[in-house]
């Protein structure tokens, strides 16, 4: 079992958060006491991910996939949390996550806590404080 974690990238490059993203995936992996597997769909420069805590990347290259589409992104990690047996998918927060985020996680008939603003409190059972109310507020879920 690894933590799975999406990272974003633009014309190749990473994002920012897909560097974050990492770090935090691989915060939650120490605690699980398991290894970090990112995804990442036609980004340049996997190995770079390696100093943020990735033990494996899979990389997806596929010309279809060149434009956002939330499906197609979702079902490339969906496959990829199977293939891996993620039993925790981890994404940041973006704009194109809050339209895939909830996609995987019905798919794989898990849970869904947008917003984490911290490393889990639990693991069991898994909590994590997250903002809520236009970011006003947190709970822990």
């Amino acid at each position: 079992m690894s933590v799975l974690v999406y990272t974003e990238s633009d014309n190749g490059n990473f994002k920012k958060n897909a560097l974050e993203v990492a770090s935090y995936a691989s915060e939650v992996a120490k605690q699980l006491g398991t290894t970090v597997t990112a995804i990442s769909i036609n980004a340049n420069e996997n190995e770079n991910l390696g100093t943020y805590g990735v033990s494996k990347v899979l990389n997806v290259s596929n010309d279809q996939l060149k434009t956002f589409n939330a499906k197609a992104y979702a079902h490339a990690i969906i496959d990829a949390a199977k293939s891996e047996g993620a039993k925790i998918v981890i994404v940041s927060s973006s704009s194109d996550t809050k339209f895939l985020a909830p996609i995987v996680a019905a798919k794989l008939g898990a849970g869904y806590a947008p917003n984490a603003v911290a490393a889990p409190e639990s693991s069991n059972p898994f909590t994590v404080k997250r903002t809520v109310f236009s970011n006003k507020g947190f709970a822990h879920t």
